[in-house]
């Protein structure tokens, strides 16, 4: 049973990987006030990012956004628990930020959307493992995209 459930775990994992590669990449500007030579930084942050709301599309939320608590958040968080009714960020966020978390998690929910579609049957990924493919494409992009740039990498 461990050795199947093992599998099963690298199987999902591997799926979502491979099918990575399959969507065009899509990562939004950098963070407001970052040092563009930081990019191993962002690209963590925007990996769990964009994660969170590919985790929030493969269990039925729509592409809107909800705000709670940071206390409330966390709970879902680790308890894997979050409601399948919307994205939820963090109510702290300031006007400023909101746009950019807010974009970060609809890359990973529509790249998930496209997984889904692929793949109507995907069992769930590893929710440790689900950021990989989201580090990787933000690592990959090879020029910095503006604010508002949606042109994919090497199209220079």
């Amino acid at each position: 049973m461990v050795v199947s459930t093992r599998r099963l775990a690298i199987a999902a994992a591997g799926c979502v990987l491979g099918h990575a590669c399959c969507v065009a990449a899509a990562v939004p500007r950098l963070p407001y006030n970052y040092d563009p030579s930081d990019r191993l930084h962002y690209c963590q942050w925007f990996s769990v990012q964009a994660a969170w709301g590919a985790q929030a599309r493969f269990k039925g939320a729509p592409a809107t956004f909800r705000y709670v608590d940071r206390d409330r958040l966390h709970d879902w968080f680790m308890a894997d628990s979050a409601p399948a009714d919307a994205v939820y960020l963090l109510d702290e966020l300031g006007p400023g930020d909101r746009p950019l978390y807010e974009e970060v998690a609809l890359v990973g929910w529509r790249r998930m959307d496209a997984w889904l579609q692929a793949s109507p049957d995907m069992q769930a990924p590893d929710w440790v493992l689900l950021p990989v493919p989201f580090y990787y494409l933000c690592r990959e992009d090879k020029k910095e995209p503006a604010a508002g740039d949606r042109s994919q990498p090497g199209e220079d």
